[in-house]
């Protein structure tokens, strides 16, 4: 029997199937518009990572914090550095040592701010390349005074192998196991040392040299055969555990210590206190000794001088003169050691005075931990000792001055020479011993920096007939366009200074006005302090 379909019905059907088709693929991509929230849940679980960011602390972490504290103990400030990359010589250590040095002094300077680390530069540029940049970039034209330079020199692989193994096999062969342990020693260098930015030489002993061994060990159940005779089937199996010590892990402790031992050798400082070696191991015994053999006699007395400035025993400049003021301070100090008042600088002396702790001598001022509590608006409430000639806003806003019996005698006296080649020069000269500190104020941001002292002149302390002139032979320049600020104090208290003002040379300060800087050192030394305005 034969069936005619008609044009008209096959239309019809045509025409109904496409119609499912358009239904059906309507409902898939609205299934594809709205998936199930239970399977997005579960995606989303299964991408994030179940484990907890977590901070890094390295076996090192707690000797960072006692460099910053020793360092503010000491007073530490003005020491910049700058670093090049530390490449991977051997190629096999995937690591950011830079980021991770640059982590490990931001740790060491929190509260001390005694290191500054510039980072600025390409990776592929030389020290060369970096210090004329810099020269270009910085408002005064300053660079570091020190370059760190390091390199991950060292991995060699497998240099000790140790491995074990036992086996046994069952009746006719029909069950045998093997059992084994294999441990592997890989030997992982870093060494680090600083350079002299101004003469590109080396600095001798300030380095950091050292290795870690690093342990792979193995653990394995193989070569195992379960047989089973009537059916000819054999299986095998193997079981294996393994633990490595992360070689970039180990590069990051190296890396903190390095940063330890660079600082505290550069500031020739009981640096290795803080990594819990005694100060009777034999290499600290040797270090001891090379730092005192490395220091001439001149060297020597400026060092024992700003130790013992700093711990209230001395007062005075930090020359290599051995004047009755040291003496006398040296007598005090000797004393508060334990020791007789008189004696040789030999090098047993040398070793109790980096040593020994001793208590603040009879010059401290006000308690530290009572003055670094004081806030920035707390050092602008602090009337004035005497007004600040060129600065009218902060007299208009000053309360009136007590009267007094007759006008303050000025200690300071600064002038603003003509511009020269681009670059304006102030002339500083005291009426009377004390400690100066100069400060530069933007013309357009108002930000304040301070020019003096500085890591070209150290030693604020100045006395009559000895002017001091900047920038002088330095390599900075001042802004004729900025206002210039001086203040003299009778004693140096900047180890006393609330946070405001510890800050380094050449660095914005949070102060608004020249007078909350006379303030604070007002505060912190409970003395009168003279701030004398540039005229312009």
């Amino acid at each position: 029997m034969t069936f005619n379909h008609s044009p008209v019905h096959s239309r019809a059907r045509r025409a109904a199937a496409a119609a499912a088709v358009l239904a059906l693929a309507a409902a898939l991509a609205g299934c594809a518009g709205a998936p199930d929230r239970a399977a997005l849940n579960e995606v989303r679980a299964q991408a994030n990572p179940t484990d907890k960011a977590q901070r890094t602390i390295t076996n090192f972490t707690p000797a960072l914090r006692c460099m910053d504290e020793m360092m503010f103990d000491m007073g530490t400030r003005d020491v910049t550095m700058m670093m090049e990359e530390f490449r991977d010589a051997t190629q096999k250590v995937p690591i950011s040592a830079r980021d991770m040095l640059t982590s490990a002094v931001s740790d060491m300077t929190r509260r001390s701010r005694g290191v500054r680390l510039s980072v600025f530069g390409s990776d592929q540029q030389n020290l060369a390349q970096v210090l004329a940049q810099a020269q270009r970039t910085s408002a005064f034209g300053v660079v570091p005074a020190y370059n760190i330079r390091g390199t991950v020199s060292q991995l060699d692989e497998s240099v000790l192998k140790n491995g074990s193994s036992f086996g046994a096999t069952l009746a006719q062969s029909v069950f045998g196991v093997r059992f084994g342990s294999e441990t592997k020693f890989s030997v992982l260098g870093l060494d680090a040392a600083v350079v002299e930015t101004a003469s590109m030489t080396l600095l001798p002993g300030v380095s950091s040299k050292n290795t870690t061994v690093l342990a792979s060990r193995d653990a394995s159940a193989a070569d195992g055969q379960a047989q089973l005779v009537n059916p000819g089937i054999g299986v095998v199996f193997s079981f294996s555990t393994s633990r490595a010590d992360g070689p970039s892990q180990a590069a990051r402790n190296m890396v903190e210590l390095a940063a330890v031992e660079l600082v505290g050798k550069l500031l020739r400082a009981p640096y290795w206190q803080c990594l819990g070696t005694t100060d009777s191991d034999a290499e600290v015994q040797r270090e001891l000794a090379d730092w005192f053999l490395s220091m001439d006699e001149a060297e020597r007395i400026a060092f024992y001088k700003e130790r013992m400035r700093e711990r209230r025993y001395y007062d005075g400049a930090i020359d290599d003169q051995a004047d009755a003021a040291f003496a006398t301070a040296l007598r005090s100090y000797r004393q508060a050691l334990g020791l007789p008042a008189q004696g040789a600088l030999d090098e047993g002396f040398f070793r109790s005075f980096v040593l020994a702790k001793v208590p603040r001598g009879p010059l401290k001022a006000l308690p530290r931990n009572a003055s670094t509590r004081a806030s920035g608006a707390a050092l602008a409430a602090v009337p004035a000792a005497t007004p600040t000639p060129g600065d009218a806003s902060a007299a208009a806003a000053a309360p009136p001055p007590a009267p007094a019996a007759a006008p303050e005698v000025a200690a300071l006296a600064v002038a603003l020479g003509a511009p020269q080649r681009g670059s304006a020069s102030l002339d500083i000269a005291v009426l009377r011993p004390g400690y100066v500190y100069c400060y530069s104020q933007d013309p357009v941001t108002r930000r304040i920096q301070r020019i003096f002292p500085n890591r070209f002149t150290r030693d604020p302390r100045m006395v009559p007939g000895k002017p001091q002139r900047l920038p002088g032979n330095e390599r900075f320049v001042l802004n004729p366009a900025a206002e210039y600020a001086c203040l003299h104090a009778p004693s140096e208290v900047y180890g006393d200074l609330p946070p405001p003002l510890r800050w380094g040379d050449f660095e914005d300060i949070r102060v608004g006005t020249f007078d909350e800087i006379r303030a604070g050192f007002a505060q912190a030394s409970g003395m009168p302090v003279q701030l004398f305005a540039v005229p312009r």
